[in-house]
């Protein structure tokens, strides 16, 4: 792709304030793992994806081919029964749970990081299944690094005081209307002053947290603020937000702390966005499946 052309596809947004730093190539490249010779499965940790449905498979589909990707050692996906054939055939790679009733049917503690949320439904045995395996969490595991997207987000925001039910190591990925639904808060409103209430409430929650849209947001429970300077209609697809939910995931299970995580991860899922846009030809037909494919070469750039 020339330059000409991927400054047409990618417009890089004016920085609104100073008090946001720019994700560069330079940071992420410091914030790679590093992937010694001599190492093994057990070094890079393991990751559990509680996710999918009968009317959302893909999501979870798609979040567990990530997290694989990401270079997290082990990547266990618990997952409705109703999906287990279809997902189990295709994925190889993954060790797997059968969602039941009760979420101590999924064994949560020695993981490394857990995701929650990607293509659940809000069905009421979901979400029922859902609020208890975060009360057993924040019991047996409170500071075990959590990733809270998508439905799980939907899910938490109808209930009273639902901050209450978070880990304290969490890192939540909404976009502008998930984000309202959390904060009771107009979009309109949202999109008028993005920065300034995405670093209030990541404070307020004391959690990291994603906004993401054009010109993502990356803000730690203490408010500092990362900027990615990136918008693409490449990222104008359903599945897309499942493929950064996975990634971010398995970094976290390689021991990276909750904000550098999230930073790395929205660098990598944009650079993968371009390059899988770059062989497809055009953003309209660039799906989330062709981004997973090109995260691999996204961590080669950096090195």
């Amino acid at each position: 792709m020339s330059a000409e052309q991927q400054s047409v596809l990618v417009k890089l947004m004016p920085m609104k304030t100073s008090s946001a730093a720019p994700i560069t190539p330079e940071l992420a490249a410091s914030l790679l793992p590093d992937r010694p010779d001599d190492s093994h499965k057990g070094s890079f940790g393991k990751a559990l994806v509680v996710a999918g449905s009968p009317q959302f498979p893909g999501a979870a589909n798609l979040a567990i081919q990530a997290a694989l990707r990401s270079g997290a050692g082990l990547i266990y996906a618990a997952i409705p029964a109703s999906i287990y054939t279809s997902l189990a055939a295709s994925i190889p790679e993954a060790i797997w749970y059968i969602l039941g009733e009760q979420a101590g049917q999924v064994s949560a503690e020695d993981m490394d990081a857990v995701l929650v949320g990607p293509g659940l439904g809000l069905a009421v045995g979901t979400q029922n299944t859902l609020l208890a395996l975060l009360a057993h969490l924040r019991e047996h595991s409170p500071h075990l690094p959590l990733v809270v997207d998508a439905d799980a987000l939907n899910c938490l925001s109808q209930q009273p005081d639902w901050s209450n039910f978070l880990l304290k190591n969490s890192v939540l990925t909404p976009h502008a209307m998930e984000f309202s639904r959390l904060t009771g808060l107009p979009v309109s409103r949202i999109h008028a002053n993005r920065q300034k209430l995405a670093v209030h409430f990541a404070q307020t929650w004391e959690q990291t947290l994603i906004l993401k849209g054009a010109n993502t947001l990356v803000v730690s429970a203490n408010g500092e603020c990362r900027i990615l300077p990136f918008a693409s209609s490449v990222l104008a697809h359903g599945g897309t937000g499942d493929v950064l939910a996975g990634l971010l995931v398995g970094l976290l299970a390689q021991g990276m702390p909750p904000f550098d995580a999230a930073t790395l991860a929205v660098w990598l899922h944009s650079r993968a966005a371009l390059l899988a846009l770059e062989e497809v030809g055009h953003p309209a037909a660039t799906l989330p499946s062709d981004i997973i494919r090109k995260l691999g070469r996204a961590m080669s750039s950096l090195q």
